[in-house]
């Protein structure tokens, strides 16, 4: 497995070694980079996981592509929140992350901690995609990515740092946050949802397009009734992009792929509607999510033919309006 970095392939030959902190390395700003993954910018993912974030953060020092990858998701974090802009800093870290990583991958684990060094590296990256205003198919290929490190990893160590964080496991996590479902207030929107993903039969050119869309219809029908429980079948959408042989994934994901892109930009948006109920306590963990989805939509739209208009009015509305915005995002 390899993570790419849009269309690139980037692969270093030099051997992974442990970080070497002096000047010509890193910088004041990269301490605060640092500081602020520790305090502010750490994946929410594992639910409660900040026990978790921070045995990472106190190995990252052995490990040249983790400590790359926190300080790149902090800079995207801090140019999202802040009046600093530390974009280039995110790409340059990233860049590295991405560079080391592939190395290491290239070779078995020399140990436990490397092995979570890897696992938490690929999360990491994931996240910041998520942050990224133009990363909806890059968002994906990273989630590809985990999916395909996790399952060589996990299987054979014992004790690691993510051995509780599964699918099933992240469920359990969502349904003990909601005692009770909340349908009213997004009912509205979600039938409106629902409308527009069934308007998008005609245009599926593939298996994998009516498969995929089959699986939102699914969410939408289940959310009539439990917004909780259609939150946690989002995992299946999750699952399909890890499931997929290459040259589906390559494309599913194709950007000309119009048909995909609509599809996936619904997807987004609808699992951000049934998460302001499913996680409604923890959504502030989640501060700029409706603006990433809502600029992807955006830049989906952007990118149609004119023939393809209708087929992205619904997120389009979505986006350009003030329905489920939180005070932070």
């Amino acid at each position: 497995m390899k993570c790419e970095y849009s269309t690139r392939r980037i692969i270093m030959d030099a051997p992974s070694r442990p970080l070497q902190s002096t000047p010509t390395q890193f910088t004041m700003d990269d301490l605060r980079l640092y500081q602020h993954f520790v305090f502010h910018a750490y994946p929410p993912m594992p639910l409660n996981g900040e026990p978790v974030w921070k045995e990472v953060a106190a190995m990252s020092h052995s490990f040249d592509f983790l400590v790359h990858a926190m300080l790149g998701l902090a800079a995207s974090h801090l140019s999202l929140s802040g009046d600093t802009d530390y974009t280039a800093q995110a790409l340059s870290h990233r860049v590295h992350a991405i560079t080391l990583l592939n190395q290491a991958l290239s070779k078995p684990c020399k140990s436990k901690a490397e092995a979570d060094a890897r696992i938490a590296t690929v999360m990491t990256l994931i996240f910041q995609s998520s942050y990224m205003f133009e990363g909806m198919v890059e968002f994906i290929i990273m989630i590809r990515g985990c999916r395909a490190v996790s399952d060589a990893i996990l299987p054979r160590l014992e004790n690691s740092l993510f051995e509780g964080f599964t699918a099933e496991s992240h469920n359990k996590h969502v349904l003990s946050l909601n005692p009770v479902d909340v349908v009213e207030e997004i009912a509205d929107i979600l039938g409106e949802g629902l409308v527009s993903v069934r308007r998008l039969r005609p245009i599926c050119q593939s298996v994998i397009e009516v498969k995929y869309l089959g699986i939102l219809e699914r969410i939408l029908e289940i959310a009539k009734s439990s917004p909780v429980q259609a939150f946690t079948e989002a995992a299946l959408a999750y699952a399909m992009f890890g499931e997929l042989e290459q040259n589906e994934f390559k494309h599913f994901t194709n950007r000309r792929n119009h048909a995909a892109q609509i599809i996936i930009a619904h997807f987004f948006i609808i699992e951000y509607i049934i998460a302001t109920v499913a996680m409604a306590s923890i959504m502030g963990s989640f501060p700029f999510r409706r603006a990433i989805i809502s600029a992807w939509a955006l830049k989906v739209a952007e990118n149609m033919p004119s023939n393809y208009n209708m087929y992205m009015s619904w997120p389009l509305e979505f986006a350009k309006s003030n329905r489920l915005r939180l005070k932070s995002g």
